[in-house]
């Protein structure tokens, strides 16, 4: 296996990192800032024959999650934990053992769900922790719904900005990945008259969409000659190999730190005449949700006593 060099991957701004264990959860937390003591982030899946990605994905998340706090004037500090999937898959015993390493840090971690888990897993890691938010059923719903929403707005001041109109009908789209967010900003697009192209590698996600939009290969989403291409499923699916397949105008979606190079591939957009929704402000959405859970009292008393 190769070696993981901490300091290739971590920048001096991270405050903390942590690499915890219980039972068969595997957890790797990193904080990025403080802020006022608390801090928000989502919990992502990862495989295991990925440790390095795993890491690089914590550090790259929560700094992006101190960017979206920032943008939204928000006094919190920002964190994101990556799990990885046992080879057993998601046991009841497996989301158990997250919330108990979540409730280990005592309200200073207020998580959710990210990539690779459902709805339904939140509810299960709720019963061994009372720092998880935007559970299915609660008073204010999962995330996905006010993420994918934030991004159907960003999509039309994007477009506006583009071709001077923000119109979603007659406009084309190409939306990779139909997890939580994604079904909601395909299904929305679809009823504002958008011509809606989809992915995702699991069947059964676009099968729900037959007769409503037109199903495309996984390898095949970034070739679409369309108008907005709207990621939603992993980070970095944007780099120096898949920039020259692109032929949209505008990339535009729920996923976080769509860019694997800030820099050099931003730049490469540039010149190609594509503009770019910053993610961290188009899905903040959640993180929104977050917030106003914790301060209208959604969430536990004891964590309003933290605060």
């Amino acid at each position: 296996m190769k070696t993981i060099h901490l300091k290739d991957l971590i920048t001096t701004e991270h405050k903390e990192v942590l690499f915890k264990q219980k039972g068969k959860a595997r957890m790797i937390l990193a904080y990025h800032t403080y802020g006022n003591g608390i801090c928000f982030g989502g919990i992502r899946l990862s495989s295991l024959s990925t440790e390095e990605k795993a890491v690089k994905d914590a550090f790259r998340l929560s700094e992006a999650m101190t960017y979206k706090l920032a943008l939204i004037k928000s006094p919190y500090g920002g964190c994101k934990a990556v799990v990885f999937e046992p080879t057993d898959g998601k046991s009841v015993e497996f989301l158990h053992n997250i919330g108990e390493l979540i409730e280990e840090e005592h309200g200073r971690f207020i998580s959710a769900i990210d990539f690779g888990f459902e709805p339904d897993d939140a509810k299960i890691i709720r019963e061994k922790t009372k720092y998880i938010f935007a559970i299915k059923d609660s008073e204010f719903g999962q995330s996905g719904v006010t993420t994918a929403y934030g991004v159907i707005e960003g999509i039309k001041i994007s477009l506006n900005e583009v071709y001077n109109s923000s119109e979603i009908k007659g406009r084309s789209f190409a939306i990779q990945g139909l997890g939580s967010v994604g079904k909601i900003i395909t299904d929305e697009l679809i009823n504002l008259g958008g011509k809606v192209y989809i992915s995702d590698i699991n069947s059964k996600k676009t099968k729900q969409f037959e007769g409503r939009a037109t199903i495309v290969d996984t390898n095949k989403i970034l070739n679409i000659d369309v108008d907005v291409f709207v990621p939603c499923g992993p980070a970095y699916i944007i780099n120096q190999n898949s920039i020259p397949q692109l032929r949209c105008k505008i990339i535009a979606g729920g996923a976080n730190c769509i860019l694997e190079d800030e820099i050099d591939d931003d730049k490469k957009l540039y010149e190609s005449g594509i503009l770019v929704a910053p993610d961290y402000v188009i899905n903040a959405g959640g993180v929104m949700q977050g917030i106003e859970e914790l301060t209208r009292g959604a969430l536990p008393m004891q964590l309003q006593n933290y605060l």
